[in-house]
């Protein structure tokens, strides 16, 4: 079979520390090394002069939203506009229309996405039936049948016990439990973040504290129970401070910010746009600028899109009355670049190990490096190309972006999955 080389690009492979032009093999789906890569007559070079070169992304927090009623659309719709985004493994939680507390949800999704999705698709499982943080639901059961982390997100059990049993079980069967960290009785009408903007448009506040005091939580959990917690889409600057001091303490705690948390703030609501209601809500400037540092200096290890689509029938109704959550996948690399680029202390190093690597190591799985043997899923990025993101160009009925007309500088232009080409401009 022909061996592929890329020629001539900017190699990015944090897991190895590798910064520096170099040219890069693969065949049958498959990295190879450069001296069998040489050795081949039957080899396509393709040109990526002034093309950045990387591991292929890894989401930890992506909504499929009721794929069981849509059979294979979503999973189709999140696969495609994935692989334009350079992701090529993407977590589900298990919000999908059946809520996967179950071997036979797991097993009927793992079959859908076989047949429909474009690239790897992973499967959480429910920490409690039906999401309701009441029960627990049965997690050796769904880890036989293959999920790969255990979460309630988009919603984390309120009862203290039933986390913490629920996460020293989880750590029984050496699988991360993922927490949004949100405390109903201080934000069960929160609509937007709690200080003057929403005050001055009439809407319900979603405290810091209702996200910080679940964050100490996890915290003390993870420390009681020596088990793994990752915090998914931290918003708030205390919640940045706890994290760092709990590592420093040796915790084994975790946590991910999202795009949009990283770019935007809470002043992007003021036209009553719900394409920037989001889960958790966009808070002040003084949150944004530490999140930004607490990605940079390492405090916040991942990068995850929180992707949520939703119809425009659904979505684009009254502020309080429309659905959190926004589309993310296929602007996410393009919006952390442009958002971190200028920043002191940016490195590609540090951004793909944020978007690609330490997800990987998160939920323990093989990908996130360009190691001679490993799964040839590799992204093409040109930074000098400009583009404006448009959702009349999707590939479902979503339009919940935060970033329609969005100019930016910087986007992929190929992803590979296991060595077959899934998008190319």
């Amino acid at each position: 079979m022909t061996v592929k080389c890329l020629k001539g690009g900017r190699l990015i492979d944090p897991y190895n520390g590798i910064d520096e032009k170099k040219d890069l093999y693969f065949r049958n789906g498959k990295i190879v090394s450069d001296s069998e890569g040489k050795s081949t007559s039957d080899i396509e070079n393709i040109d990526v002069q002034g093309k950045i070169i990387f591991p292929g992304l890894v989401d930890l927090r992506c909504h499929l939203n009721n794929d069981s009623v849509s059979p294979g659309n979503n999973i189709l719709a999140a696969s495609t506009e994935g692989s334009a985004g350079g992701y090529t493994t993407l977590l589900a939680m298990p919000d999908l229309g059946s809520i996967a507390d179950n071997p036979a949800t797991i097993e009927f999704i793992k079959d859908k996405i076989s047949r429909n999705s474009k690239i790897r698709i992973l499967l959480s499982g429910s920490l409690t039936k039906g999401s309701k943080g009441e029960v627990l639901a049965p997690l050796g059961s769904l880890k036989d049948a293959g999920v790969v982390a255990f979460t309630d997100c988009p919603l984390t059990a309120q009862n203290n016990q039933i986390f913490t049993k629920g996460s020293e079980y989880a750590s029984m069967f050496n699988l991360p439990v993922i927490d949004l960290p949100r405390d109903l009785s201080l934000s069960r009408r929160g609509n937007a973040h709690n200080g003057p903007q929403s005050l001055k448009m009439g809407l319900g506040g979603y405290p810091r504290i209702a996200e910080e005091l679940f964050v100490q939580r996890a915290i003390s959990v993870s420390k009681i129970a020596n088990t793994r917690i990752h915090l998914t889409s931290i918003s708030s600057s205390s919640s940045v401070e706890m994290i760092r001091d709990a590592k420093l303490k040796g915790s084994l705690i975790t946590a991910d910010v999202t795009p949009h948390h990283l770019s935007l703030c809470e002043k992007s609501i003021k036209d009553f746009n719900p394409n920037f209601k989001t889960s958790p809500p966009l808070r002040e400037e003084s949150d944004r600028l530490k999140l930004v540092q607490g990605l940079l200096d390492g405090t916040i290890d991942c990068i995850a899109t929180a992707h949520e689509p939703y119809p425009e029938h659904e979505k684009n109704v009254e502020f309080d009355l429309a659905p959190t959550g926004v589309i993310g996948l296929e602007t996410a690399l393009s919006v952390c670049y442009q958002t971190l680029n200028p920043q002191n202390g940016f490195s590609w190093l540090k951004l793909i190990s944020a978007m690609s690597l330490n997800p990987s190591n998160i939920l323990n799985i093989d990908q996130g490096r360009l190691n001679i043997g490993s799964d040839a899923d590799i992204v093409i990025f040109d930074p000098d190309k400009n583009w404006i993101y448009s959702t009349n160009e999707r590939s479902s009925n979503a339009t919940n972006s935060s970033f329609e007309y969005k100019k930016f500088k910087g986007k992929i232009v190929t992803t590979f999955f296991k060595g077959s080409e899934v998008y190319c401009t």
